[in-house]
C-alpha cells in the first residue's frame, strides 16, 4: 500500500534537502567565436578556428591586424622599406609631405607586409579626406579673405601679463640670421607633416579598429578646424607684424624658401595644391591639435600596460616641442595652441563615445 501511495505522490519541483547552486553558468571566453576584447585586443586566439563560420572570420578580418602571422624578420625588413621610402621622399619634396605623397611612402611597407590591396583600401579614403580637408581650407580663405587680428593678440598679452610669447621669444633668440637651433625648430615644425600619419600606419598593422578610430578622429579635428578658419579666420603673430601691431616680429625663416612640398620642381605632382593655400589659419592651431592628438591617443591605448609612465612623460615632449616651434616662429599665439589642444581633446572624447556607443571594437 505504502509503495502504491508513493506511486500517486506529486512530485516536488526541487528536493529541498539538495544543495543549490549560488549562480547560473556563465559562458567562458572560449566559447565564444571571437576573442573577447581584453586589454584592447582584437584577435582570434592562436590557432583557433572561427567556430560561427564566415560572419566571424569578416569580423576579424574587418577589425584584426592586416596580417596576423607577421614574424620579426616581416617586420623588420617593413621597417627598412618605410625608412628608406621615408627618406627618398623627405629628399625629393622636403619635410612637408602631403597626403597624396605619403600614402604612396606608405605603400612601400604594405606591400613587404603583402598586404597592398589592403592597405589602399583602407588608406585612400583617409588620404583622400585629407586632401578634401587641406582644399577646404584654401576655400575658407578665399570666401574670408580678411583676418582677425586684435583678439588672439589681446588674449595672449592678458594671459601674459601685457608681452606676447612669440615676441618675447624672437627678442631673446632671433639675430637676424638662421643659426642651428633655428633649423632644428623648423624642422619640428615641419613633422607636423610626418607624424601623425605615421602614427596611424603603426596603429594599422597593430590593429586595424585602432586605426579606425585614429582615422576617423583625426578627420574629425581637420574639418571642425576648416570650419573655424572660415567662421572665424585669424591672423597669427607674423601677420600681426606685418600690420604694424607687433613691430619687430617676423616670420622665421625670414625670407622662407618654397614650400618643402613644391621643392625639387613637383609641386605639378601633388593633387593637395589645387587651391591655394590659407596663408592665415591660426585658430586653433592645427599644429598643436594633431601633436596633442597623436600624445593622447598613445597615451589612452597605454595607459593600461608598464607603458603608460613612459608614454605620458615621454610623449608630452612632442606636443611640447611643437608648440614652441609655431610661438618662436611668430606662426601661432598661445591662445591658438590651446584651443587646438581642446579641439583635439573634443574630437578624440566624441569619437570615442559614438565608438562605445555604437558597440565598436576598441
Amino acid at each position: 500500500m505504502e509503495s502504491a501511495k508513493n506511486n500517486y505522490e506529486t512530485l516536488r519541483a526541487v528536493d529541498p534537502g539538495a544543495a543549490v547552486e549560488s549562480g547560473a553558468v556563465a559562458p567562458k571566453p572560449g566559447h565564444l567565436g571571437v576573442a573577447p576584447l581584453v586589454g584592447g585586443e582584437w584577435s582570434l586566439p592562436e590557432g583557433k578556428p572561427y567556430e560561427h563560420g564566415e560572419a566571424d572570420r569578416e569580423a576579424a578580418e574587418k577589425w584584426g591586424p592586416p596580417r596576423e602571422d607577421l614574424d620579426r624578420r616581416t617586420t623588420l625588413r617593413a621597417a627598412v622599406g618605410l625608412l628608406a621610402g621615408l627618406a627618398l621622399a623627405v629628399w625629393l619634396f622636403g619635410l612637408g609631405l602631403t597626403p597624396d605623397r605619403y600614402l604612396l611612402v606608405l605603400l612601400v611597407p604594405a606591400l613587404m607586409l603583402r598586404r597592398g590591396r589592403r592597405y589602399l583600401l583602407d588608406f585612400v579614403p583617409f588620404a583622400a579626406l585629407l586632401v578634401i580637408y587641406a582644399q577646404s581650407r584654401g576655400i575658407a580663405h578665399l570666401l574670408r579673405p580678411h583676418p582677425h587680428y586684435l583678439p588672439q593678440l589681446n588674449t595672449d598679452k592678458f594671459l601674459f601679463g601685457g608681452v606676447v610669447p612669440s615676441e618675447s621669444l624672437q627678442d631673446w633668440l632671433w639675430n637676424g640670421t638662421q643659426q642651428w637651433y633655428d633649423h632644428v625648430v623648423l624642422a619640428v615644425m615641419r613633422l607636423h607633416f610626418i607624424v601623425p600619419p605615421l602614427l596611424a600606419f603603426v596603429l594599422w598593422v597593430k590593429r586595424r579598429a585602432l586605426f579606425y578610430r585614429f582615422a576617423a578622429t583625426m578627420v574629425t579635428l581637420s574639418f571642425a578646424g576648416a570650419l573655424t578658419f572660415l567662421l572665424f579666420p585669424t591672423a597669427p603673430p607674423w601677420a600681426a607684424g606685418e600690420q604694424g601691431l607687433l613691430p619687430g616680429l617676423i616670420r622665421i625663416p625670414h625670407n622662407p624658401a618654397p614650400d618643402p612640398s613644391g621643392a625639387h620642381g613637383y609641386h605639378a605632382i601633388s593633387v593637395s595644391r589645387l587651391i591655394d593655400p590659407n596663408p592665415y589659419a591660426a585658430i586653433p592651431s592645427l599644429h598643436a591639435g594633431y601633436a596633442f592628438l597623436c600624445f593622447l591617443f598613445v597615451v589612452t591605448i597605454l595607459w593600461k600596460t608598464r607603458w603608460r609612465w613612459l608614454a605620458l612623460v615621454g610623449g608630452a615632449i612632442y606636443p611640447l616641442a611643437q608648440s614652441f616651434a609655431v610661438v618662436y616662429t611668430g606662426n601661432h599665439y598661445v591662445i591658438d595652441l590651446a584651443l587646438g589642444y581642446l579641439y583635439a581633446g573634443a574630437a578624440l572624447g566624441g569619437i570615442w563615445w559614438l565608438w562605445r556607443r555604437r558597440g565598436l571594437p576598441e
